[in-house]
């Protein structure tokens, strides 16, 4: 029997359904703790208007470099990207953990 399993998006705040290209990834710091948030176009916006004063008076602070990194949020971005082409194909792959490497080898071969 055939199986497909369906990712679905939804808005972190309001909890509103979102498809996947509609999904604003906000990344934002505060008192040296990250935070990531996924919302709609409308609700990122409502968020960075409300940052808008503070950060007009804000310094910015860069992270002292120290060689070049792959950003979680990269990978993350790149294992969901893949996930979702593996669903889409039929394949049964865990929505979480470790993406099996036949996967990664097939989306490689399929996106040349």
């Amino acid at each position: 029997m055939a199986r497909k399993e369906i990712t679905q998006y939804f808005d972190d705040l309001s909890g509103t359904p979102l498809e996947s290209h509609e999904v604003n990834v906000v990344r934002f710091a505060l008192d040296g703790t990250d935070y990531i948030i996924d919302l709609s176009a409308e609700n990122a916006e409502k968020f960075r208007e409300m940052f808008r004063p503070y950060l007009a008076v804000a310094r910015k602070h860069a992270a002292p470099v120290s060689g070049r990194r792959n950003s979680g949020a990269a990978r993350n971005s790149k294992a969901r990207e893949i996930r979702q082409w593996a669903l889409d194909q039929g394949k049964d792959i865990a929505l979480r953990g470790k993406i099996p490497s036949e996967v990664i080898e097939a989306y490689n071969q399929a996106h040349r």
